[in-house]
């Protein structure tokens, strides 16, 4: 953080302007968000100190995403910095319902469930996925308790459910309802972190006038865009073109740019393109979504600034999404491993298009898994009974005396194998050597039989115990004090 501080410290006089009014105006908006519902006493008073950042989804994710949250605030609080989380609410939304382990009433292996909190499924930005089926919203913390009751007795989705209740009442948004819920709960258990959606920071001027930034000269940063995303794949061997992101295209005099165009009125994000002709500027998602405004005049970030609202929702990508949280906004950010790797492309671009050295990141993850026998433990088994049907095929005298396979074959296979035939006679002492195995291994046909079978329990049992032991189990499934002891022990490293 010290470092980053001094690197950014060197950057012009309109950059410095530029994040110092961004971050005051980025720190009223926290405050004044997160106070509707949770206290933030014991956080306003450090609104002039160093600013530490993380961001995800407004999702369910998995305990090693929740963990980050946990590490920011540790990491502030250590160091007197300012926590703030940002909700990436401009992501869509990949549905409205989790998966979580419960036992097969039938076979009593581990398998997964299904749980839904709202009628339909994803396909929006999570700050449009409206509540469709209130009844259901209310129920899912009591349907989740069902379905993981058998492993977990008392999950943490009670204790959330309650501020998810509250949440919906206020906003009517799953990914608002969701961060909410998880964010006062983190109040209760100590955390001292802010929270701010991407929506809101989109809406003020500042962010508008790092957008322009962008936008003013589209046509070289589509270059630097995409020269460093054809790099990035050569570098990694990655040969799908819409990986770690699909280039920014150019037709028909419109410029492709990195942000989504969306509304209330059209919820589904479409990519938004650029034109610019006789001193204005177009953004359209072209189809029927566009706006205009005037370029060489001072108040051009004021004006679009102004056009973003909910009939007109412009929304940076990820890349940008990081690029502004970094070198805007925060003095250290703490990215999952997906966001690390992005960034490590984030970091090319902004180099060769801004012409700064971007400041560092950290990476925090952890893995947590429920209790219960590990998969991996079934492995010598597994493998102990394949070799053995492999060798009622191709050495079946493994299995004399025992299986019924002929003694006297036995025998005979024995005696060819003390032998070394010249190139004559090998053709020959082949033959009878796989003519035994035949004979014999067509008497173990009962005895492969049970084998296999015996291997299709072991790999049943290991793929249910892989269910219980995934760690993509939602944070909600997990009893809160496991949870916080086991972040606290992580921490304490």
């Amino acid at each position: 953080m010290r470092r980053n501080i001094e690197l950014l410290s060197q950057h012009d006089a309109w950059w410095q302007k530029l994040r110092s009014d961004a971050r005051q105006q980025m720190i009223s908006d926290a405050i004044r968000y997160t106070s509707t519902y949770r206290n933030v006493d014991a956080i306003v008073s450090r609104r002039d100190a160093p600013i530490m950042m993380a961001g995800h989804q407004p999702s369910l994710f998995h305990p090693g995403v929740w963990f980050k949250n946990f590490a920011l605030s540790q990491l502030a609080d250590q160091h007197q910095a300012l926590a703030i989380n940002l909700v990436i609410d401009n992501d869509a939304a990949s549905g409205s319902a989790i998966r979580v382990p419960t036992i097969d009433r039938d076979t009593g292996y581990y398998v997964y469930s299904t749980v839904r909190y709202d009628r339909f499924g994803g396909g929006v930005p999570y700050e449009q996925t409206v509540i469709q089926d209130r009844e259901r919203f209310d129920h899912f913390d009591d349907d989740v308790r069902k379905s993981v009751m058998p492993i977990v007795p008392d999950p943490l989705v009670t204790r959330l459910w309650e501020h998810a209740r509250h949440a919906v009442e206020r906003c009517g948004i799953a990914g608002c309802a969701l961060a909410q819920a998880r964010h006062a709960l983190e109040g209760e258990i100590g955390l001292n972190t802010l929270e701010l959606p991407l929506g809101v920071l989109c809406r003020g001027r500042m962010f508008a006038e790092f957008l322009l930034l962008i936008l003013r000269e589209l046509p070289r940063f589509r270059e630097a865009y995409n020269a460093e995303a054809d790099f990035y794949r050569h570098a990694h061997g990655i040969r799908s073109n819409s990986h770690p992101v699909p280039n920014l295209h150019a037709e028909q005099g419109w410029l492709e740019a990195p942000i989504w165009i969306y509304s209330d009125a059209i919820p589904e994000r479409r990519p938004g393109w650029v034109k610019v002709t006789d001193q204005t500027m177009m953004i359209s998602d072209r189809s029927g979504q566009e706006r205009r405004i005037p370029l060489g005049r001072s108040d051009t970030a004021e004006t679009l600034a102004s056009l973003i609202g909910p009939d007109f929702k412009i929304r940076p990508r990820a890349l940008i999404t990081t690029m502004y949280a970094r070198l805007v906004l925060s003095d250290l950010f703490l990215h999952g491993i997906g966001g690390g790797k992005y960034d490590q492309l984030g970091d090319r671009i902004a180099e060769r298009f801004f012409g700064i050295t971007p400041p560092e990141f950290m990476v925090v993850s952890a893995t947590i898994q429920l209790p219960g026998p590990s998969p991996n433990e079934m492995d010598p088994e597994i493998t102990r009974l394949r070799r053995a049907i492999r060798d009622t095929r191709f050495q079946p005298e493994k299995f004399a005396g025992v299986h019924g396979v002929d003694p006297l074959l036995v025998q005979r296979k024995e005696q060819l194998l003390a032998q070394t035939p010249n190139a004559e006679a090998k053709p020959a002492w082949h033959r009878e050597l796989d003519s035994i195995n035949q004979q014999m291994s067509a008497s173990l046909g009962e005895t492969r039989s049970q084998l296999e079978s015996e291997l299709a329990g072991v790999v049943r049992e290991r793929a249910s115990r892989t269910v219980l032991k995934s760690r993509e189990h939602p944070f909600c499934i997990f009893p809160m004090k496991d949870l916080t002891e086991t972040f606290q022990q992580l921490l304490s490293r």
